[in-house]
């Protein structure tokens, strides 16, 4: 059941993001893309996009193991975010097989100071987009851009998809990961400490 109402989600969103999100962008792609007179918010909230799938890399190839690879769906997600994790999740078995991840690999994902390093990029960023932030342009960029409302609700699913993975993988109540980011990072180096 829950691998059927992972798949509805995925093509939930897929449907969402091309018939239903605004179709325009006006000039808030190119401004995040060139770093040109961005709002705080809006560059955080893009830059965490991209420290997401790092910690995707972190809880998923970890322990690779499964039915399918992970690191396909986790490299796609650098792009593509939970377009490309959604499938993962819903097509991935548990197996008792040996895990894919290269030993040299796993240690550096396995190390405590890239957790600590990605815990203090996500926080900078948070603080920054909220402090910086604008809430009224975000608002008005998240109704008038397919990009902004896209990302912002890819946020959200990567959030709830972290919250499976540490459920699934570390046997954590999801609870810690909805604090997005830093909740996973949390409990990973916290496992590390022990």
């Amino acid at each position: 059941m829950k691998r059927i109402l992972l798949f509805i989600i995925w093509l939930g969103f897929i449907l969402y993001a091309v018939f239903v999100a605004p179709e325009g962008n006006g000039s808030y792609l190119s401004d995040l893309f060139t770093m040109n007179h961005s709002d705080a918010g809006l560059f955080a909230m893009f830059s965490l996009l991209g420290v997401f799938p790092a910690v995707f890399a972190i809880l998923l190839l970890r322990d690779d193991s499964g039915s399918v690879p992970a690191w396909p769906f986790v490299l796609g997600s650098f792009a593509l975010g939970a377009f490309s994790l959604l499938p993962y999740f819903f097509l991935n078995k548990k197996r008792s097989r040996s895990n894919r991840t290269p030993d040299k690999l796993r240690k550096f994902l396995d190390s405590k100071v890239l957790s600590l390093f990605l815990l203090v990029l996500a926080l900078g960023l948070m603080v920054y987009g909220i402090s910086a932030g604008d809430g009224m342009v975000y608002q008005k960029a998240f109704l008038e851009s397919n990009f902004v409302h896209v990302m912002t609700i890819d946020f959200i699913v990567l959030t709830g998809l972290s919250i499976l993975a540490l459920r699934e993988r570390d046997g954590t109540s999801g609870v810690k990961g909805f604090l997005p980011i830093i909740g996973p990072l949390y409990v990973v180096t916290i496992k590390k400490g022990k």
